[in-house]
């Protein structure tokens, strides 16, 4: 199911598509850009494909770049032409917003030949638009996404910088010069090691994976070179190491700065010459690796300590690393990761079984899954079981700070559709059985023993009950003042500042919370602003 928003001056193309297409949420149609803003602006990420026309009937005000005084013929073509102003202003502002304009490619190079970018932008035209030509080309749209988005257990999202770094990896992952992934733990380096620049490479050897965290210092250059029998107390045996039993493949060196200065210097030699010796060996052997290495540690700032090789570090290609965002960092992309997640968790034996038995009990035919995140339940679809999160439980998901990124996120929502099948397979069935929720109450048990889960709810009990009727538990230490009225705004500031941190700034959501409607955020900014508590300050914590 698709979020989209619909641009038009008219309702024939909304009532086509939900006439057509009612498995679909629609919102609009909004008749201005102006509209359009606020309705993005409103859904906080949550559209995934916009419907726009092209020309637009509306009064001379609401057009897109008016000018008072405009003659007649820059006024027609200002209403020939509005949707290609419209789709410039969405790409500059949603550059990864999937478009669909109503018209042809021809009529756009015809009126707009300095169009900047055509990405993520899709043409229907509409002098032979009809319900069949729309469906088929939204489905087109949404599966071509979909490849886009996530590629086995790799979860790209629809960001900009993702994109960014799955073309640099592309090109990298070709190169015979090693590839440096930098970025938190959990954020997916090994799986992007095996599962895209591996498979990318065009070598047709084995990939290795070493974990030098997980090995002692002094086994590490047997692993990684091999070694002779009696090369070290303990051998009894020659033994293979990991560059000989990848070569002609790709070598995964997982924190890379558990390497110690020894490891160094001889990982230095066979990046330099391409040859590699056994320990308690002389003889030489060539080695063709593609090395791909690993850290979530500052490389540069070990080498000014010293306590890293600066030849080796520049022999890694630091030039060309790839800076992994944490999870924190892809924030509209956290929902649809829901559903990336969720299909990973229900792949596996054990959650596929889980699933066939609430199916059976609760007599839901078919085998089809949906997953939605928001305020509304989508309408029943015969022989599908919809994984539910509300509002609420994804305001929480939100609010985390994720210190286990993707990793953290993937146990939590497999833990999550776990304890929900597993509660409600047993229970009697009162409303739809086809729906599966996923509670506030549930998430918040989840995520109270992560690392990064709040400190200031201590009181678990009651934060539970808060939840459960719409609130955010925030503890705030009462301190003296010369009046009332100052204690008073001292604890509002307390709370207003830890509300700012938990919907990572945004106001809206603020408003959300506070008064039940979105478009309040200038107000909770002005109340913010009397306050005293600066943006820019609190801008920092968030980094």
């Amino acid at each position: 199911m698709a979020d989209i928003l619909i641009i038009d001056d008219q309702d024939r193309y909304a009532e086509l598509c939900r006439r057509a297409m009612p498995e679909h949420r629609y919102r609009g149609p909004v008749r201005s850009f102006r509209d359009a803003a606020e309705a993005l602006g409103r859904a906080r990420g949550r559209v995934d494909l916009v419907l726009l026309d092209v020309h637009f009937d509306i009064p001379d005000e609401d057009l897109l770049g008016f000018e008072p005084g405009a003659g007649p013929k820059q006024l027609d073509r200002l209403r020939r032409t509005q949707g290609l102003l419209i789709l410039q202003e969405i790409r500059s502002r949603y550059p990864d917003l999937p478009v669909i304009l109503m018209t042809s490619r021809e009529d756009v190079r015809l009126e707009e030949e300095d169009l900047d970018s055509i990405e993520y932008t899709f043409f229907l035209d509409d002098d032979y638009v009809d319900a069949r030509s729309l469906a088929t080309l939204i489905r087109g749209v949404e599966d071509q996404l979909r490849g886009r988005e996530s590629e086995g257990p790799i979860f790209w999202g629809r960001s900009l910088a993702m994109r960014q770094i799955r073309r640099r990896l592309e090109v990298l992952a070709l190169g015979r010069l090693p590839v440096v992934l930098f970025g938190p733990t959990g954020t997916g380096k090994s799986l992007l090691a095996r599962h895209f620049v591996h498979p990318r490479s065009g070598r047709a050897g084995q990939f290795i994976s070493v974990d030098l965290a997980t090995l002692p210092q002094e086994l590490i250059a047997a692993h990684l070179f091999g070694s002779v029998r009696g090369a070290y107390t303990g051998s009894v045996g020659d033994r293979v190491g990991a560059f000989e039993a990848a070569n002609g493949g790709t070598l995964f060196l997982d924190e890379i700065g558990n390497l110690s200065p020894e490891a160094q210097k001889m990982l230095l030699s066979v990046l330099q010459e391409g040859r590699v010796s056994r320990l308690g060996d002389l003889k030489e052997r060539s080695v063709d690796v593609k090395l791909v290495v690993a850290t979530n540690e500052d490389l540069k700032k070990r080498v000014r300590e010293g306590s890293f090789r600066a030849d080796l570090y520049m022999r890694l290609n630091p030039a060309a690393a790839v800076h992994l965002p944490p999870l924190r960092d892809r924030g509209h992309d956290l929902e649809r990761l829901i559903g990336h997640a969720m299909e990973r968790a229900l792949s596996s034996p054990a959650m596929a079984g889980l699933l066939a038995t609430y199916r059976s009990r609760h007599r839901v035919q078919g085998d089809a899954v949906r997953v939605h995140a928001g305020p509304d339940v989508p309408d029943d679809v015969p022989g599908s079981v919809l994984f539910l999160f509300p509002e609420r439980s994804v305001r929480l998901l939100r609010a985390h700070s994720w210190p286990g990124n993707l990793r953290e996120f993937a146990m939590t929502v497999e833990n999550a559709v776990l304890f929900a099948l597993g509660e409600l397979i047993d229970a009697p069935r009162t409303g739809r059985s086809d729906v599966v929720q996923v509670r506030p109450k549930l998430v918040r048990d989840l995520l109270s023993h992560s690392p990064g889960a709040d400190p200031l709810d201590e009181a678990q009990g009651e934060a539970d009950t808060a939840t459960e009727q719409g609130g955010w538990p925030v503890k705030v230490h009462v301190r003296q003042a010369s009046t009332l009225n100052k204690v008073a705004q001292d604890c509002e500031r307390q709370y207003f500042t830890r509300l700012y941190l938990r919907t990572r700034g945004d106001f809206s959501a603020m408003a959300d919370l506070l008064l039940g409607d979105e478009e309040h955020a200038r107000k909770v900014q002005l109340r913010f602003n009397q306050l005293g508590l600066k943006v820019r300050e609190l801008k920092e914590l968030l980094r």
